[in-house]
């Protein structure tokens, strides 16, 4: 009998219980401790993959035989993960690099590929154990931004940008709402609980003063919505229209929401005017038009990622952009900065990266069994938040971000081919 194989039916006892329990806690320890503790993140990050390779020795001929399976029947998806690291390889071989290599920022997508073979593994209950590390997520990063903001608008909070980190604890508090889909009907202090984290990510998008994280709340709000088996077509209407209206309301009675809409405007203004360039909105206005320069000008292959401040130097010097502008490490948004940097197939890699996993949990988000519409929704709320997040920052500049995408991409992918291709008990628990 396969190692798995006890795990997975709950037989085991001693070692083998022991790494199943352990990989479970590592997996919810991750997005846990992913702003308060980054290096304990990474070493979650290490130790999935880890537990993915005992699984697949393990395993055995079998077991790599049904991992081969799952490579055949969704190369596709798995291509789509891989497309950005293979872009990067791609404009180094068209720049003609003498010695090609691809970084593990870019490397951790391509690492989807052997985390999902241990997330199968895992097992649906295992699985599962990711939403309470989503639902300390949200709670930890809206009582730290809250105190981070009292005196004002940090760059930072921690060692994490502000923008980053704001953007993925509402999107954390939206998975972990979602995930009441996976609570039995009477849990209510399951349930309680995640709808507590949901509104704490919202609260810390709100005190973070963050405005492209807030264009994607409703689109979060409507994909959590969409989830929800509780309630009727109805009842998903009315807190659509009730969203709105507190949205609404949060603009017409804070202070906070009215400047920092009133500063867009005012930011705009300003530099169509030719007042000043340098103003949040300004600079990033700035960067899009000097990345489209360069896409303009270097098409196929970008500048590469490694050339993109000292190019923009080189633009500053030219009064194209300001000197303030040029100290950006990045375009502000994650397309132009793709084409920029690796030209046309840095494009088309991004949209892989959002579009292929999106349509494919779109097509599960009808299906008959409960788990996987949950783990479907969770999915589409990953891709739709970062494609919104992208459009006015480059959410894929750090590792831990990356890190955080492809594992929960696999989690969600994994949760729904476990029970779709009617994997062994082992993998469909």
């Amino acid at each position: 009998m396969l190692l798995m194989t006890r795990l997975q039916r709950s037989q085991s006892y001693g070692v083998d219980k022991a790494l199943y329990l352990a990989a479970c806690a590592v997996l919810a320890a991750f997005p846990a401790l992913m702003f308060v503790k980054p290096t304990v993140s990474n070493l979650c990050y290490g130790l999935l993959l880890g537990w993915s390779a005992i699984t697949l020795v393990a395993g055995g001929r079998e077991g790599r035989t049904e991992c081969g399976g799952l490579l055949r029947r969704y190369w596709f998806f798995m291509l789509a993960m891989a497309a950005l690291p293979l872009a990067v390889l791609l404009q180094q071989l068209l720049s003609g690099a003498e010695e090609p290599h691809v970084s593990y920022l870019y490397l951790r997508f391509a690492l989807f590929i052997p985390l999902v073979f241990g997330m199968v593994r895992l097992g649906r209950g295992g699985m599962r154990s990711v939403q309470w590390g989503f639902v300390v997520c949200a709670l930890l990063s809206a009582a730290w931004i809250h105190e981070a903001t009292a005196a004002g608008r940090p760059v930072h909070v921690g060692s994490s940008n502000i923008i980053p980190l704001s953007n993925l604890s509402m999107l954390m508090g939206i998975l972990a709402l979602i995930s009441i889909g996976w609570d039995r009907p009477r849990d209510y202090l399951q349930s309680g609980l995640k709808l507590l984290a949901g509104f704490a990510g919202l609260y810390a998008s709100y005190m973070s003063g963050t405005r492209g994280g807030w264009l994607a709340i409703p689109v979060l709000a409507f994909i959590a919505l969409a989830a929800s088996h509780r309630l009727t077509r109805m009842h998903k209407a009315a807190a659509m229209v009730g969203l709105a209206g507190l949205m609404g309301l949060a603009w017409l009675g804070s202070a906070r929401v009215q400047q920092r809409t009133a500063d867009v405007v005012s930011e705009v203004s300003q530099f169509a005017q030719h007042v000043t360039p340098d103003t949040p909105t300004g600079i990033r206005l700035q960067l899009w038009r000097a990345s489209l320069e360069l896409i303009q000008a270097h098409p196929w292959t970008g500048v590469g990622p490694e050339n993109f401040e000292r190019t923009l130097q080189t633009l500053e010097a030219q009064h194209v952009i300001t000197p303030l502008a040029a100290t950006m490490p990045h375009s502000h948004n994650e397309l132009l900065h793709a084409t920029a940097t690796l030209g046309i197939p840095g494009l088309l890699a991004i949209l892989a990266l959002y579009l292929v996993p999106a349509a494919f949990f779109l097509r599960h988000l009808g299906n008959a069994d409960r788990g996987t519409q949950v783990a479907s929704a969770m999915g589409l709320a990953l891709c739709c938040g970062f494609m919104v997040f992208g459009l006015t920052e480059v959410m894929f500049a750090t590792t831990l971000v990356n890190a955080f995408y492809s594992l929960i991409m696999a989690v969600c992918f994994a949760y729904v081919v476990a029970r779709k291709d009617a994997l062994p008990a082992r993998a469909a628990s």
